[in-house]
């Protein structure tokens, strides 16, 4: 996720308390009657208290007032909570009857008992969790997965930005998991991601077809269909000289270990190509000189080795040029820029191909345009439309060229 809070939590083991409370959940989770499994899941964050001691193999209970006695209690007990709820939710996430129930579940999380409990390490509870609930980084992240179980729109308008959450498989992951949560607990959500991609990609593929067939093709983007054509035909990994093959080129070029000043000049070209062909200045203006300048201090002196290592931290910090910085220093200068310049497409495929070149920066892109969405996602739609373009275009893009850049497995593509 693009905020480092609790990156701390992910880097730790569980201890043996914290594994007994998350074993407890899990069982929960697999209980037939959603409406009992979260009365206890309630029943213990709010009240410390275990309602179905069948399920309590050992002392759930006092794992949980011995977690609240830890000497970082404060600091970890929120992370604890999160963890708690996907726990649950990576679970019923899977299943589409358990959506209502897991909906109630989340929301229910800010309807925190207003009279405080007697014994202290239960106030303590209460008060981590009104800690939990008010914290951006972890219960926000929560509240948009339910963007992703379809059903009723939620307590925002269906005008805002926020509601077209669903639409963006890439940040998907991004935007809806908190650093603290490990890999495992993120495989619902990844999933989700992959089907909303091959959607997309079958969609576009239809209106592909469609429009070469001269037929009446759907349009599944808010793109003018004009627009759409133009990025199908400059995106397609099938076209003469796409992006794929000019990615897959230049990995070849960088395999064969050439100088460093070369592989600097042919990477610049390879980034700078399509503002070149959006717009002639771009050749050798400033803007072309300030990424000359980023690659150069990324990559050093001609005497350090270009590694993966260095040509992933050199694509990194360029995306934060070309996007933005994080989420405490935005820094969205030259994105808007390029917008007004050379227009939403050019831009794409700078991004594409910076991703297309090195898979492994897939994240730090999402990390980028996850922070967009943060800014804006209570902004109305029509008051953002130049960042709606972005978003719209780099679905295209993206889902075009899913195998390539990993959200599918590499099997049927866009046919030319």
């Amino acid at each position: 996720m693009y905020s480092n809070d609790g990156e701390f939590f992910a880097n730790r083991p569980a201890t043996r308390a914290e594994r007994e409370v998350y074993g407890y959940i899990r069982q929960l989770a697999r209980l037939e009657n959603s409406q009992e499994a979260i009365d206890a899941f309630y029943s213990l964050l709010f009240k410390a208290n275990v309602t179905l001691p069948a399920l309590d193999s050992s002392s759930v209970r006092h794992a949980l007032l011995h977690i609240l006695e830890s000497p970082k209690a404060h600091e970890i007990v929120p992370y604890v909570i999160n963890r708690c709820f996907y726990t649950i939710g990576n679970i019923w996430r899977m299943d589409p009857s358990r959506h209502a129930e897991l909906r109630a579940l989340i929301f229910k999380a800010s309807s925190i008992p207003e009279k405080r409990p007697r014994d202290r390490r239960v106030r303590q509870l209460i008060d981590a969790m009104d800690a939990y609930v008010n914290n951006k980084s972890l219960y926000i992240p929560l509240q948009r997965q339910m963007r992703l179980l379809g059903g009723p729109s939620q307590e925002e308008e269906s005008t805002s930005f926020g509601s077209c959450f669903k639409d963006y498989f890439f940040i998907y992951e991004s935007a809806a998991v908190s650093r603290d949560i490990p890999l495992h607990h993120r495989k619902s959500i990844q999933l989700q991601r992959q089907h909303q991609a091959q959607r997309l990609n079958q969609s576009l593929n239809d209106y592909w077809q469609d429009y070469r067939q001269g037929a009446n093709p759907v349009n599944p983007t808010r793109l003018s269909n004009e627009d759409l054509i133009n990025a199908i035909s400059a995106f397609h990994p099938d076209r003469d000289s796409s992006y794929v093959k000019q990615a897959q080129q230049l990995d070849q070029f960088y395999r064969s270990r050439q100088k460093h000043e070369d592989f600097l000049t042919h990477f610049h070209e390879y980034v700078m190509e399509p503002l070149v062909e959006a717009n002639s200045r771009f050749k050798a203006n400033r803007f072309s000189s300030a990424i000359r300048t980023n690659l150069v201090d990324s990559l050093g002196t001609d005497k350090a080795p270009i590694t993966d290592a260095s040509i992933t931290y050199m694509c990194s910090r360029l995306l934060k040029m070309l996007v933005c910085n994080t989420l405490e220093r935005p820094e969205l200068g030259q994105f808007k820029y390029l917008i007004k310049t050379v227009g939403h497409q050019a831009l794409t495929a700078v991004l594409l191909k910076i991703i297309l070149f090195k898979r492994t920066v897939r994240s730090w892109f999402e990390d980028r345009f996850g922070i967009l969405f943060h800014m804006w996602e209570s902004s109305s739609i029509d008051s953002i439309s130049w960042l709606m373009q972005s978003f719209e275009y780099m679905n295209v893009a993206l889902a075009l060229n899913a195998p390539w850049v990993n959200y599918l497995p590499k099997k049927k593509h866009l046919a030319t």
